[in-house]
């Protein structure tokens, strides 16, 4: 038997690892910063927010007044709702205004599926907010 080189091969057994590397660094987020990450989503009890919970921003704010307004009346649909929640959610968030973007917004919302399941919870949810007050 050969000891060492053989057929220009390494010396010794199977050998090491093969391809680049070494160890990964220690450093960076990890799994403590998706921790940290998480735990802005739970609230002081440890429990994640539940469907109770009253909004404090202003989009969903304005996403129940609106849904109350469908439901007195005075807007005169579900499809005109979603092109005001649209375009307060641009001027809100977006601080633009622009008729064609809502109306092509409004459009493929109302087209999706998920979207107009989504819409409906709002303006069904918004319809029972009034109901109880």
């Amino acid at each position: 038997m050969a000891v060492g080189k053989v057929r220009g091969g390494k010396a010794g057994g199977a050998g090491g690892v093969k391809g680049g590397g070494g160890v990964a660094k220690a450093g960076g987020a990890g799994f403590a910063g998706r921790v940290d990450r998480a735990e802005s989503l739970v609230g002081p009890s440890g429990a994640a927010a539940g469907g109770n919970v009253i909004a404090a921003d202003p989009v969903s704010a304005n996403a129940r007044d609106i849904a109350r307004q469908l439901k007195s009346g005075q807007l005169k649909s579900r499809e005109e709702a979603t092109k005001k929640l649209v375009a307060d959610i641009l001027k809100e968030k977006v601080r633009m205004q622009s008729k064609a973007l809502t109306q092509y917004i409004t459009e493929h919302l109302e087209e999706d599926p998920l979207s107009k399941q989504i819409l409906e919870q709002i303006w069904n949810k918004g319809a029972s907010d009034k109901e109880q007050d």
